[in-house]
């Protein structure tokens, strides 16, 4: 945290409003509202995150906010400035075009047209539909009903659908806008379960032809309300009361929201989608605005079924709607299928990551020669200018993160950055309390480092009487890990398998929780380094140093160019690498 957001944090108000964070280029990079915005923002920069939040916090350079009258203002103020700047981090706010609809096109003489490509000039959309086959089958079905214009422009003259009897033609016909309004009205009763009234007047329509002996117009009454009742009356009906609603089921874990929506329309069910949406910063803000992007450019219906925990936060925000949460009956029913549909699409993500991460143990078991590894533990030090240096352990079991498993460590016997004797004095602590108590061993150590490292930890455990394999993740010039290092072999990683991707994740999450120990440390006693001394260096800078590199022997060894990359000017540069380069002892 820089000295700038530090001020900032100090004097933020206990009122309503929405904060922006900015980058060291002053882009706009996340956007959110609070009901306190002390509280709130504060919350961001203190205490542990996922690794997710944790990499976003270190791109925050700047903070801005706008205090607003009450919570419902804060939020149209979040979502107007998250379209504005449309930020890197905030759920995006476009509209949904993976669903067809059917659209009344919004022209003086209006025609019917499937779509997926919304727009905020028109509202009067249907849909959505399950695929494009049936909205199309239900376009031709109304367009049959209705007669409206088919050709893409009012042409001079009379063309065939006129012929045919199944266009208005409003080329040599004037058909006013209340005619046109009344069929809208027509059609969005009829899609929404109002067939009745339609069905009975074609039914007289035809027992009149019938009776005139026109049994030709008779049979094509009757076959279009056999379609009417194939293709628009599929569903069952779940509610007597022809009910238009959309039922949310809401499942979610430390950075995945899995939204079900339900579609009821006339009391039936017409349609159901999950969606899986990352989020960084708040859950309530991404519940909120993955809500509000269904009905960007589509009319909400009349009701919302939703938990009650959440109904508070679309409560009033949503026009024109009532946020419900049924506690009994047939709604409480589909609103426990819509919960039970979210906890199902996350379990399957997550399926699907732990297959992965499956598979990228037995890649390990298969590079390494050894056994699949169920139990995997890993260490990172955090040396960090030598100034209160701390270890973590990670620990890993079927590929899965075990949080309750992790550990932090103060290390106690030795002073100023030395990587080699960190990693002895942890591994030995570590595996001796698990040979003493007969706690469960890893089948593989992961250390965050190269040789040095590995071997500081094999002797350990030679010391503690332990037979356990160690392996070193390895980084290359870039400070990416590329290798492998086990039993003296260097194993290069492929960087598209899914042994590299899971390897980064430990490393990125052992990473994450030795520095968030530390930082936690940090704030509890003034934080001094030999950086203080060095000319230019200030508390951002700093802050970039640290969340790259972790030793000062790091950013002695880092290029030029390395350190340009950061921000860092080139007379700054100079005068870290003169100072860095000079004896110091430290203490």
């Amino acid at each position: 945290m820089n000295e700038k957001i530090r001020e900032k944090l100090d004097t933020l108000p206990e009122l309503p409003g929405s904060y922006q964070m900015l980058d060291e280029n002053g882009t706009i990079i996340y956007v959110g509202k609070a009901k306190n915005l002390k509280n709130r923002v504060r919350s961001y920069f203190v205490g542990a995150h996922n690794n997710k939040t944790s990499a976003l916090v270190s791109k925050i350079d700047d903070l801005r906010y706008i205090v607003t009258s009450n919570e419902r203002e804060a939020f149209l103020l979040e979502i107007s400035l998250i379209k504005e700047y449309n930020p890197f981090y905030n759920i995006d706010l476009t509209d949904d075009k993976t669903y067809p609809y059917i659209e009344f096109t919004n022209e003086k003489n209006p025609k019917l047209i499937v779509t997926r490509n919304l727009s905020k000039k028109n509202n009067r959309y249907f849909g959505p539909y399950t695929n494009v086959v049936a909205a199309r089958k239900t376009m031709e079905l109304l367009n049959q009903i209705y007669k409206l214009r088919k050709c893409n422009t009012v042409p001079k003259k009379t063309c065939i659908y006129y012929e045919m009897g199944e266009c208005m033609a409003p080329c040599i016909n004037e058909i006013k806008k209340e005619e046109y309004d009344k069929i809208y009205k027509e059609i969005k009763g009829l899609l929404y379960g109002n067939e009745l009234s339609l069905i009975t007047r074609l039914k007289e329509e035809m027992n009149m032809y019938s009776s005139f002996l026109d049994f030709e117009n008779a049979k094509k009454t009757r076959d279009l309300i056999d379609d009417i009742n194939k293709t628009l009356i599929r569903q069952d009906v779940v509610l007597k009361e022809k009910l238009d609603a959309d039922i949310y089921g809401i499942t979610y874990d430390e950075s995945l929201l899995s939204l079900s929506l339900i579609y009821l329309r006339g009391g039936k069910i017409i349609l159901s989608k999950n969606d899986i949406i990352p989020y960084y910063f708040d859950l309530e803000d991404a519940i909120i605005n993955s809500i509000i992007k269904n009905y960007e450019l589509i009319e909400p219906p009349k009701y919302i079924f939703i938990e009650k925990e959440y109904n508070s936060l679309i409560k009033d925000i949503i026009e024109n709607t009532e946020a419900v949460s049924p506690l009994k009956g047939t709604k409480h029913n589909l609103l426990l299928m819509a919960k039970k549909n979210s906890e199902i699409a996350l379990e399957n993500k997550n399926k699907i990551q732990v297959d992965k991460k499956r598979l990228a143990l037995i890649e390990l078991s298969s590079l390494l020669n050894i056994p699949i590894p169920n139990r995997i533990e890993s260490f990172d030090n955090s040396n960090l200018f030598g100034d209160s240096p701390v270890s973590s352990c990670v620990v890993y079991i079927g590929g899965r993160k075990a949080p309750k498993e992790y550990r932090k460590y103060h290390i106690k016997s030795i002073i100023g950055p030395n990587d080699y004797g960190t990693m002895r004095e942890v591994t030995y602590r570590r595996y001796k309390r698990i040979k003493e108590e007969n706690l469960p061993k890893p089948d593989l150590i992961l250390i965050d480092g190269g040789e040095t490292q590995v071997k500081a930890c094999l002797e350990s455990l030679k010391e503690i009487g332990l037979n356990i394999n160690v392996a070193g993740m390895k980084k290359d010039d870039t400070h990416s890990t590329n290798t492998l290092i086990f039993k003296d072999n260097e194993y290069e990683l492929n960087k598209h398998s899914n042994l590299f991707k899971f390897l980064f994740e430990v490393q990125e999450e052992v990473h994450r929780f030795a520095i968030t120990f530390h930082r936690t440390i940090k704030e509890k006693s003034a934080f001094t380094s030999v950086l203080d001394e060095i000319k230019g260096v200030g508390e951002s800078t700093k802050e970039k140093l640290l969340s790259k590199y972790k030793t000062i022997d790091a950013i002695k060894e880092a290029s030029d160019k390395e350190l340009k990359e950061l921000g860092i000017n080139d007379k700054t540069i100079i005068s870290i690498k003169e100072r860095l380069n000079e004896e110091i002892e430290f203490e």
